[in-house]
């Protein structure tokens, strides 16, 4: 048998290690040299899957650590005595094995610009979170679509309008928005709905609040006419295609008597956005000012009906000043802080992402509603995490439990249109390639040297 054959079956035999002390015929630098070509080998094969995945998105490098193994006492340590000094121990080693093969997790790999809607990357620690529907999983490669077509996970009905993963359809995972405007990130985290009937459009809304603002002048002639000073405002109420905007027609008029401080305001006319006229019923509103500063001092919210839909006016804003003859009212939708404008049926126009997660719809109405915030893990020890492969980590007893929370409490940001480059040095995975390799060609003359030194002991039989 070939004498390297006798060195793999004593090497074998003794799971890589060896005991020199039963196997006192065989040369201890063999045993050693065997273990160096294997953690050399290993450390190659670590070193050409990172290069592998130099261009894999959110792909983490991987490093192999060694460390020495067995050592056979020579000679013992002991202390000083009186006659003679300490005695250091002398020892020899066995070689080394595979210590660890560490993932560099924490480096930042550079950002790839894409402009892809929901291409996403993480800047900081944290994982986004994702789901096959029944294991949870970790992965730094935001890679993401809004499924709108049949995937491998579940029923094509259900998985439609779901923000998933690119490469497997896995469910990305956050808080939903149960009222349009906030998210409840203590709650239970799910799946994200993206697109969908309820999300799609957004509901118009009546006008309840026109304010109105401005001097009614009292040497403004027009008011003490049958028509009166003219006012119009405008109004969403319901129509036969939806909201639509109706223009009202409001008269400024003397109250008919001899105070000078006394007004009415007349809804005159209603007409819908085609300019035709609308049925309404006539109404009057009172407006008392006073006498010394011009203030108001009738009531200042007056409630009137149109096309069955309550609005309330804010007149508190107007005056009664002697200006130059001119009134000049004016009239907004919505009271002073925006409530009761009112708003058009909508449709979706684009989704956006903020940098703590959060996805908003923006409508052609100008509406903007939140639909979710996306989750986010981090680990006590990351590095303790499993490749699952597909850019895919598990948690494992090393790593710890994971960390759910959005990602701004972890001092991160979430950035769109971009995704994170793995973050292999190509310049360091060559370094090591070339160590790795003289390490290899080294342990390989050590095992030709020891059998050579072999047969020079084998031949002293002759």
């Amino acid at each position: 048998m070939a004498i390297r054959s006798i060195f793999r079956e004593e090497l074998d035999a003794y799971g890589g290690q060896c005991d020199t002390r039963k196997r006192g015929f065989m040369l201890r630098s063999l045993y050693s040299a065997v273990s160096g070509l294997n953690i050399n080998q290993t450390s190659m094969d670590v070193i050409g899957n990172n290069i592998a995945n130099v261009n894999t998105n959110g792909y983490k490098s991987m490093a192999t650590n060694f460390s020495d193994i067995l050592y056979q006492n020579k000679s013992n340590a002991s202390g000083p005595s009186e006659t003679r000094g300490s005695l250091n121990p002398i020892q020899v080693g066995l070689g080394g094995r595979v210590a660890a093969i560490d993932t560099n997790i924490t480096k930042q790999g550079s950002a790839l610009t894409t402009d892809a809607p929901f291409n996403m990357m993480i800047t900081g620690d944290a994982f986004f979170i994702v789901t096959d529907g029944t294991n949870q999983y970790y992965t730094r490669d935001g890679d993401f679509f809004v499924d709108g077509e049949i995937n491998e996970i579940g029923n094509p009905e259900d998985d439609e309008g779901y923000l998933v993963t690119s490469s497997l359809g896995y469910y990305v995972l956050g808080w939903e928005s149960a009222d349009g405007a906030t998210v409840n990130t203590d709650g239970p985290i799910g799946k994200i709905m993206l697109m969908g009937p309820d999300i799609e459009d957004s509901p118009g809304e009546p006008t309840t609040n026109i304010r109105v603002t401005g001097n009614i002048d009292k040497m403004d002639k027009s008011i003490y006419t049958k028509e009166g000073h003219g006012v119009s405002a405008a109004a969403l109420v319901p129509g036969e295609e939806g909201y639509e905007t109706y223009n009202l027609n409001f008269s400024i008029t003397d109250a008919g008597d001899d105070d000078d401080t006394t007004y009415l305001m007349t809804l005159t006319g209603v007409t819908d956005s085609q300019g035709k006229k609308v049925d309404f019923d006539e109404q009057e509103i009172e407006l008392t000012y006073s006498p010394a500063d011009g203030k108001l001092t009738s009531a200042e919210t007056a409630n009137i009906n149109v096309a069955g839909v309550g609005i309330t006016l804010d007149l508190g804003l107007t005056t009664n000043y002697n200006t130059g003859g001119v009134t000049t009212l004016r009239t907004a939708r919505g009271d002073a802080e925006g409530n009761g404008q009112g708003q058009e049926d909508g449709k979706m126009t684009g989704i956006s992402v903020q940098k703590d997660g959060s996805i908003y719809a923006k409508y052609s109405n100008g509406d903007t509603r939140l639909l979710a915030q996306m989750a986010t893990a981090t680990f006590m020890n990351a590095t303790g995490l499993v490749n699952e492969g597909d850019n895919l980590y598990s948690a494992s007893k090393a790593s710890g439990d994971p960390d759910i929370a959005p990602v701004d409490e972890n001092n991160g940001t979430i950035s769109t249109g971009v995704l994170e480059a793995s973050n292999v040095d190509l310049s360091d995975e060559f370094t090591r390639m070339i160590t790795a390799q003289r390490a290899f060609q080294a342990n390989s003359r050590i095992i030709t040297t020891s059998d050579s030194m072999l047969q020079e002991l084998k031949n002293l039989k002759r």
